[in-house]
């Protein structure tokens, strides 16, 4: 089910990058001339549709609208719309999905994040519905999801779309039956095939455990291109195996513990606030968990190094900088006793950021 573009978006970049991202950037003129030209049929390269415009300037009007940069009563719903619009799908009655060859194929990549992450986390946990998902099955999101991921590969080498990849096959690597419903676009658009704009080869994949090392793979060619998510889930990755080690009676080696610090630390040096506050608490007190289980390594507490994380994980902040504020209160209130002001800005931020973990703060 690969999805196939003639590269016209191209040149949609090209007039992207002349008219809006050199003479405004990111400002707030950039963003109106973004939306101006996603809605202009003769800013686009390719055929001329009314009501679809430059497919380069929809899919950056899709994100301003999915991150809330543009304020919209139903923002995942509308962001959809305009990714859709940027790839050129087509949603069939019977439920196949195709696109016109002028797309832009980055935005198969944002579709692809839509169908596997609907009603499961992140943003679209608790998001608005989106008709178009709501009647596939959990299993066919997937299915198309991987499909749109690879194709975007074909053309552009994005690393959300490798960390997709990734997360997917992960999936089909733990349940024989998601490993069955995905088998047939695994073996066509995954296995046994040459990435060539990520120099990567993929082995054969005739069974759930073929699975677990292609997703890492995609993960490590991913966390290569500095993409921070795909670090926390290498992070993860290396955590479980600690832990089962631990829970096994395997001696736990350095080696293991510092690929797991490492790979949280590139994404926490990129301000990644899930990854800084958990480094930081590991830091704090040697901690490591996966699932109901965890392994303490005291060896590797350091203060200084706990609060520098804690304070990074404030920097670009999100809802998990709101348990950085909570653990730098809790664990350094010294901080806070001669600095009232501080600790009323920090709690502030607590309560607009995560109202859950505002609620366990005024506890303190």
């Amino acid at each position: 089910m690969r999805f196939i573009c003639d590269k016209s978006y191209e040149e949609d970049l090209k007039l992207y990058t002349e008219q809006v991202l050199k003479k405004s950037g990111f400002s707030q003129a950039g963003e109106r001339e973004t939306m101006s030209m996603a809605d202009d049929p003769e800013a686009h390269s390719g055929k001329k549709t009314p009501g679809c415009g430059n497919v380069v300037a929809e899919k950056l009007y899709g994100d301003l609208v999915f991150y809330k940069k543009i304020i919209r009563q139903r923002p995942y719903r509308d962001a959809f719309e305009l990714y859709k619009r940027s790839a050129r799908i087509n949603i069939s009655e019977d439920g196949k999905w195709s696109c016109q060859k002028d797309a832009y194929p980055l935005a198969f990549w944002s579709l692809g994040y839509y169908l596997f992450n609907y009603r499961k986390g992140t943003f679209l946990q608790k998001c608005e519905k989106i008709e178009d998902i709501e009647k596939m099955t959990e299993n066919e999101r997937m299915a198309v999801a991987l499909s749109l991921a690879s194709s975007c590969l074909e053309y552009i080498n994005s690393a959300g779309a490798m960390n997709l990849i990734g997360r997917i096959m992960l999936e089909a690597s733990q349940s024989d039956e998601t490993y069955a419903a995905l088998s047939s676009v695994i073996g066509e658009e995954i296995a046994d095939r040459f990435f060539a704009g990520v120099s990567l080869k993929t082995p054969v994949c005739e069974k759930p455990e073929d699975c677990l090392f292609i997703s890492n793979e995609f993960f490590a060619a991913a966390a290569r291109e500095g993409y921070v998510y795909a670090c926390n889930n290498l992070a993860a990755g290396e955590a479980e195996r600690i832990v089962k080690c631990a829970a096994s009676g395997e001696k736990v080696d350095n080696e293991m513990i510092d690929r797991y610090t490492g790979f949280l630390r590139r994404s926490a040096d990129k301000y990644e606030p899930y990854a800084a506050n958990r480094l930081g608490l590991f830091y704090l007190t040697g901690e490591i968990k996966s699932g109901e289980g965890r392994y303490v390594c005291r060896d590797y507490v350091s203060f200084p190094k706990a609060k520098e994380y804690l304070k990074k994980a404030t920097l670009y902040p999100d809802s998990n900088s709101a348990w950085a504020f909570y653990n730098l209160i809790k664990y350094f209130p010294k901080d806070y006793e001669a600095d009232i002001e501080m600790l009323n800005e920090h709690m502030d931020y607590i309560k607009r950021l995560n109202k859950e973990v505002y609620d366990i703060a005024i506890e303190l």
